[in-house]
C-alpha cells in the first residue's frame, strides 16, 4: 500500500514504454560523522544471487506484463508456485523514469543526491523488505557498528529514516537488534540525532487491503499478489497496533479481532478466500507465525515504565492534508474493502500514528508532501540538513 499508488497512475505509460532506473554514486563516508538513509516499505532493490544477478524488484521487464514469478519467500507445506529464488539487497530505489522527459517517479533520489551534497558523510543503508523488521534492524545495528569501526570508532551517527525503515531504526536503537530485555537504548551508543519521515509507529491500516487484494505493480499482478504478502512478515507488522480499525455503518468499532488467527480463514480474507486453504494447516501455521511477529514488534515498541529518555536528538516529519485510510467497515458481517474508513494523513500514514509512541521528545516539522514525495519535499530536506548541522549536543 505505501508505495502501491505511485504506480496505478503509470499503467499505460509502462506498458508502452518501459522503465529504466537511474542510480545515485556515493563515495564510502569518511571523517568523525556519517549519515545513514534508511528507506522503508518496498523501498529497496531486491537483486537474484549468483555470478549474474539480476534485478527481482523490480525490472522494466517485470512491469509491462502480467508476471508469473512472485516475491514470496518460501515457509514449510508451501503449494509450489512461480517465485524467485534467494533475494539480495541494494540500495534504496531512487528514480524510475516511465516515459524519457516526461513521466517518473521519484522515489529516494532527490534525498540522495541531497544527502551527498548536503548533509555529512552520508551512505545508505538496504536491506530486504519483505522480512521482519526485527530482523532487518538487527542489520542495521551491525551496519552502524561497522561505520564506527571504520573510522576508528569515534565516529557519530545520524539517521534518516523514511516510513517503515523508521521502525528497523526505532528496534535497533532501543534493543540493539536483540528482542525486549536488553538495555533500554542498547544501539544507541553512537547515535545523535535521528529524522523519523511518515514512520507509522502505530502501523498503517491501508496494509489490511493489500493482505487481501494483493498490490499490482504496473501491469504486474504476480510480484505482490496476495499469497506472497502472506509471506512478508514485515506486511503483518505494518497493520495497525490496536485492533478496533474493523468498524460498524455508524464507525464504531466492531467487537472481532482481526488478529485472531481463525477469523481469517472463517471469514475467508487473505489467502483464506480459496476455500481448499482454509483448512490447509501449513497455511494456517504461516498466518499465526506472521500474526505472532506483528504482536512482538508492537510489544518490543511500545511505551514501557522507567524508560529513559534517549541518548539522540529527534526531529519527526509528519505528513497531512491527505485522505488517509484509517479502517474498514463490517457489513452484514462481511468486510467491505471498498468501503474504507478516512482520516487525515499522507495518503498512506496517518497523522496520529506518524508522532511516536514512546516518551521521545522531539521537533515536528509537518509536510502537505504525498507518502513518497515525504522524501523528495524541498522543505523537509531543507529541514532534515538544518536538524543534523547544528553543533553537537
Amino acid at each position: 500500500m505505501l508505495l502501491r499508488r505511485c504506480f496505478a497512475w503509470a499503467l499505460v505509460a509502462i506498458a508502452l514504454t518501459g522503465c529504466s532506473v537511474a542510480r545515485v554514486r556515493l563515495a564510502p563516508p569518511t571523517g568523525d560523522e556519517v549519515t545513514i538513509l534508511v528507506p522503508g516499505y518496498r523501498g529497496s532493490f531486491l537483486f537474484t544471487e549468483g555470478p549474474e544477478p539480476a534485478r527481482a524488484w523490480f525490472s522494466p521487464g517485470d512491469v509491462v506484463t502480467r508476471g508469473e514469478r512472485s516475491l514470496a519467500l518460501p515457509f514449510p507445506g508451501q503449494r509450489p508456485a512461480e517465485r524467485f529464488g534467494p533475494l539480495v539487497p541494494d540500495g534504496p530505489m531512487t528514480k524510475l523514469t516511465l516515459i524519457p522527459l516526461l513521466a517518473s517517479i521519484n522515489v529516494y533520489r532527490s534525498a540522495m543526491e541531497f544527502g551527498r551534497e548536503r548533509l555529512p558523510g552520508f551512505t545508505t543503508f538496504g536491506y530486504d523488505w519483505r522480512r521482519d523488521v526485527r530482523e532487518s534492524a538487527g542489520a542495521l545495528c551491525a551496519r552502524i557498528e561497522q561505520l564506527v569501526a571504520e573510522g576508528g570508532g569515534r565516529r557519530k551517527v545520524n539517521l534518516v529514516v523514511h516510513s517503515m525503515g523508521g521502525l528497523v531504526a526505532l528496534h535497533c536503537l532501543l534493543h540493539g537488534g536483540a528482542g525486549p530485555g536488553t538495555q533500554p537504548w542498547a544501539g544507541a551508543a553512537h547515535v545523535q540525532r535521528v529524522v523519523f519521515v511518515g514512520t507509522p509507529f502505530r502501523g498503517s491500516p491501508g496494509i489490511f487491503d493489500d493482505l487481501h487484494e494483493g498490490t499490482t505493480t504496473g501491469r504486474n499482478t504476480a510480484l505482490l499478489r496476495a499469497e506472497a504478502l502472506f509471506t512478508f512478515a514485515s506486511s503483518f507488522q505494518l497493520l495497525p497496533w490496536r485492533s478496533d480499525f474493523l468498524v460498524d455503518a455508524a464507525g464504531a468499532p466492531v467487537a472481532l479481532d482481526p488478529y485472531a488467527p481463525e477469523q481469517w480463514w472463517t471469514r475467508g480474507w487473505g489467502v483464506f478466500a480459496e476455500a481448499p486453504l482454509r483448512e490447509d494447516t501449513a497455511y494456517r501455521e504461516q498466518l499465526t507465525r506472521m500474526l505472532e511477529a506483528r504482536r512482538a514488534l508492537a510489544e518490543a515498541l511500545s511505551p514501557r515504565e522507567g524508560l529513559p529518555p534517549p541518548p539522540f536528538q529527534t526531529l519527526v516529519v509528519v505528513g497531512t492534508g491527505r485522505s488517509t485510510t484509517s479502517g474498514f467497515r463490517m457489513k452484514d458481517g462481511g468486510l467491505d474493502l471498498d468501503d474504507e474508513v478516512k482520516a487525515d494523513g499522507d495518503g498512506s500514514v496517518l497523522a496520529t500514528s506518524a508522532v511516536p509512541a514512546l516518551p521521545l521528545p522531539f521537533e515536528r516539522v509537518d509536510s502537505r508532501a504525498e507518502h513518497v514525495a515525504l522524501m523528495s519535499d524541498d522543505d523537509v530536506l531543507e529541514a532534515i540538513a538544518r536538524f543534523l548541522g547544528r553543533p553537537a549536543p
